[in-house]
């Protein structure tokens, strides 16, 4: 069941996002208005992003790499 969770909830964020930022797209706010909240929006989800899957990487990296003390004949 996670297994399948996981894929729905992220396409469901990603739907939500891009539709908001349709909406906000079309609506009558003037053109700065918009510009300037995409951009904030980008900026906020870059802060929450890039670390996130920096660590992630680091971790997989961290993972796969036997430690010194690791049995060299265990696989």
């Amino acid at each position: 069941m996670r297994r399948l969770l996981a894929p729905v909830a992220i396409g469901a964020l990603l739907a939500l996002i891009v539709g908001g930022h349709i909406a906000l797209w079309l609506s009558d706010a003037p053109f700065e208005a918009k510009l300037r909240l995409t951009i904030l929006n980008a900026l906020g989800w870059a802060v929450i992003l890039l670390p996130a899957i920096g660590v992630s990487l680091w971790l997989k990296a961290h993972q796969r790499r036997p430690g010194p003390d690791a049995d060299p004949d265990r696989e």
